[in-house]
């Protein structure tokens, strides 16, 4: 579901001429697919998702190297929630990934499977994050591990940070938000 206020950027492809140069991998979105959502994604309003890019040299027809932008896909899975007012520039977002409000998640970032991104966490370009993480912080990083069972109900998971990951990861998570 994507609610009102959502910005996605679906005319931001990659032109025909960078589509020959690079060949397609086997799975992936089809040409000319900017922004590719799996089953049940919640996308809140305010959002921005924009597809993520990098800038390459191509030589024109004078042999010149010229400097062009070439635009990704930006794959979503499934049962992935994105919180409000945050923005979305990753390379993928694999399943079960919960993004809180106000978020900015960097150009060409890789989620896993299973990950917890906690209210106003910045993501920096190029990164990767493991599966069954809790991320927070400016600049983001890893505060606890999600337990057994996260995203499904099953015991031992908690929905929040107060539950199921202990007081060790809820100091490292008080300390990274009292930092300035």
């Amino acid at each position: 579901m994507v609610e009102r206020d959502v910005l996605i950027r679906g005319d931001l492809v990659r032109t025909s001429s960078s589509k020959s140069a690079q060949p397609r991998e086997p799975g992936s979105a089809p040409e000319g697919t900017a922004v590719q959502l799996g089953r049940y994604v919640y996308i809140s309003q305010g959002c921005t998702l924009h597809p993520p890019s990098r800038i390459h040299s191509i030589k024109d027809k004078t042999g010149q190297d010229v400097q062009t932008m070439l635009y990704y896909p930006l794959r979503i899975s499934d049962y992935v929630f994105v919180g409000a007012n945050t923005h979305i520039r990753a390379a993928e977002i694999r399943s079960n990934v919960q993004i809180g409000a106000n978020c900015t998640i960097g150009n060409m970032c890789t989620i896993k499977d299973n990950v917890k991104i906690l209210d106003g966490t910045v993501l920096p370009d190029y990164s990767n994050w493991a599966s069954g993480t809790i991320v927070a912080g400016r600049p983001a990083r890893i505060v606890g591990e999600l337990g057994p069972g996260w995203g499904s109900g099953g015991a031992g998971g908690g929905t929040s940070v107060d539950e199921g990951i202990g007081v060790r990861s809820r100091e490292r998570y008080a300390a990274v938000n009292t930092k300035k």
